[in-house]
């Protein structure tokens, strides 16, 4: 299976694209080649700012640079908005595979739905994604498929040209809700969640014991005093009657921060989007009190959950005292 990441187009991403956009096959599927560097930097240029209505990403494929994504709202562009009939709440994406070893390999239907759980509907106000690929380009269509999109319509934008095959797919009909954790009701639930975070982080569950106590009870005195501190932080994620996931969190013990102390999901649900889901709240619970940041401790082991903070922004800050396997964390709000 391969490795598939995602990092923001920057400015020294300009080039390689460049020399991407000259190729045939991306000629042939996505758009006319540049008739220069300075044209092309004209119109990329601006999707490397963070104020930018397109969100432009370098996707990368067992660690090297593979090709571009982007997304944006289709609200942002009225008259795409207008001929589609997307309503509020829609994304659209676009999508190359840049390096010619890369095509053949059933890459790009596992970049589009890894990118729309990971990065569109991360988003909660995203309920749709369109995309539209001409309607002669086949494999792009497949891609899409795969990907769990449909047909939708058909729009032609100019006449003379193409016309698109506009494809669409709907967030799923998850029924997802956050609410602050009902210790009384709920406490089995805490416990087991907070035993397999524990084997997740370390690879066994040698100290769990002793950390969490006689029947959990130790942990659920310390999760009763976060709730307390953060009751709004502290909160279990539903899927229809079931929990899926929950949140952990209180005051850092440093002035103006805030302390994440899980973020866990069961492991059918991993993969799909919702750890932003959780992360977005923390953000939003710590940043609504006004704190200047956010900190939490992860195993330098635990590498998928290294590399799900790095992409959100955090840094390195220290090691948690007498854990040297427990790195700090920091994100700025």
């Amino acid at each position: 299976m391969p490795r598939i990441e995602f990092r923001r187009f920057g400015p020294d991403d300009l080039q390689q694209v460049f020399l991407w956009l000259l190729r045939p096959h991306v000629v042939r599927g996505y758009a006319p080649a540049p008739d220069s560097f300075m044209e092309m930097v004209a119109k990329f240029g601006p999707r490397t700012r963070d104020d930018n209505a397109v969100r432009a990403f370098m996707f990368c494929v067992d660690g090297h640079d593979a090709g571009y994504i982007q997304a944006y709202d289709v609200a942002a562009f009225d008259d795409y908005a207008a001929m589609t009939g997307a309503g509020a709440g829609t994304a659209c994406i676009d999508f190359f595979i840049g390096e010619d070893a890369d095509l053949g390999r059933g890459l790009a239907g596992r970049v589009i739905d890894r990118f729309l759980n990971e990065v569109v509907f991360a988003d909660p106000a995203v309920q749709a994604c369109i995309a539209g690929p001409g309607e002669g380009n086949k494999e792009a269509i497949r891609a899409l498929e795969k990907a769990g999109f449909r047909r939708w319509k058909m729009v032609r934008i100019k006449e003379g040209q193409e016309a698109e095959c506009v494809m669409r797919r709907d967030r799923d009909a998850q029924g997802l809700r956050i609410a602050p954790i009902d210790l009384a009701r709920d406490s089995a639930a805490c416990i087991a969640f907070r035993r397999d975070s524990f084997f997740e982080s370390f690879g066994t569950h040698d100290g769990v014991e002793a950390e969490m106590g006689a029947d959990g009870g130790l942990y659920l005195e310390k999760l009763g005093k976060r709730m307390s501190e953060v009751p709004e932080g502290n909160s279990h994620l539903w899927h229809g009657d079931r929990i899926i996931g929950q949140t952990e969190m209180r005051l850092s013990d440093e002035p103006g921060m805030g302390y994440v102390n899980l973020f866990y999901l069961v492991p059918e649900w991993r993969g799909k989007g919702l750890g932003r889901l959780l992360h977005e709240h923390a953000v939003q619970v710590f940043a609504a009190r006004g704190l200047r940041g956010i900190r939490l401790s992860v195993s330098h082991t635990n590498e998928h959950a290294m590399r799900f903070y790095r992409r959100l922004g955090w840094k390195r800050v220290g090691f948690r005292a007498n854990k040297e396997t427990m790195e700090i964390l920091e994100l700025a709000l």
